[in-house]
């Protein structure tokens, strides 16, 4: 296995630190069938789980120090890119995050790994997603928030 920079340690681990942060907030995934919020909450629960092992990986064979030191670093970032979060609805911010990662993925930037963390977040993922973009303004507002947020990375030296 090839040795990877800090930065590219950072850049396997923000989608899916962003997407963690996201799915800990309350009420994201709101099913419309109130007989399957039990279900939805196991399924968030996974998604969850899955997320917080991708976020993590690229950081295990690190010392503890020079781990933490990453991680207060990738807390940053998070700060950075969540701090108007608040303002928008968590669709909205679940439709950018996913074609932030279809793009990452679609470009060679980050690869999925079959039966990887960071791939069983996204098969977990993908059906929570679909309904989101019924709507053709939805799917563009997405694409579009999606290259704001690559290029507020990209401002912090990650992705070019």
């Amino acid at each position: 296995m090839p040795v990877l920079t800090d930065r590219q340690r950072i850049e396997l681990a923000v989608p899916a630190y962003l997407l963690y942060a996201l799915t800990g907030a309350p009420n994201v995934f709101v099913p419309a069938d109130p007989d399957l919020a039990t279900k939805a909450e196991t399924d968030v629960a996974e998604l969850r789980h899955h997320l917080r092992s991708a976020c993590l990986e690229p950081f295990t064979d690190l010392p503890p120090s020079k781990r933490q030191a990453l991680l207060r670093r990738l807390e940053r970032l998070k700060r950075l890119v969540i701090v108007d979060w608040h303002e928008r609805p968590a669709l909205s911010l679940m439709l950018m995050l996913w074609c932030f990662l279809e793009d990452l993925i679609d470009r060679g930037v980050l690869i999925l790994w079959e039966d990887s963390a960071m791939d069983r977040a996204t098969r977990k993922l993908m059906p929570m997603c679909e309904h989101g973009f019924d709507k053709q303004e939805d799917s563009v507002a997405a694409q579009e928030q999606a290259c704001a947020l690559l290029r507020r990375l990209q401002g912090e030296g990650l992705y070019r």
